[in-house]
Parts: structure tokens; sequence; C-alpha cells
């Protein structure tokens, strides 16, 4: 999955953190899962993320504005 290789290969060590800790807080994977983990973080009140492409960066903003934004409530 190219999920697991920008977690492993990039931003794991990049970041010094393990990759289940990144999976765990990061938005990485399906559309859907980023939306998921988006909604649950509004529900604990949080009003502000940082969105931050590692590759490709209009390509993944695109997608993101496209595909993750439409399944996030509000």
């Amino acid at each position: 999955m190219k999920a697991d290789r920008v977690l492993s290969e990039t931003l794991a060590p990049m970041l010094n953190r393990p990759i289940e800790q990144l999976r765990e807080r990061l938005l990485v994977g399906a559309p859907e899962a980023c939306a998921e983990k988006l909604s649950a973080y509004k529900t604990a009140g949080v009003q502000r993320v940082f969105i931050w492409p590692v590759r490709d960066e209009l390509d993944q903003l695109t997608l993101f504005q496209e595909k993750v934004a439409p399944l996030v409530d509000g």
C-alpha cells in the first residue's frame, strides 16, 4: 500500500517516530479513513489541522479537496 511506503520510507525516519504512532495520528491512507480521522478530531474539539502533503503537493491538495473534504461534516 502506498500509505505504508510513505510512512516507512519518508515520515517515520523524518519525524523519528514509530510507524504505528504516525498511522494513528496522521492523515495517511484512503479518503474515507482520512475523513473519519478528521471527524474524530472535530468531535474532540480540534478547530484547525495542518495539511502537509509530503510529495506531489498540488496533486495531494487537490485530492484532499475533492475526495476527503466532502466526506467531513462541516
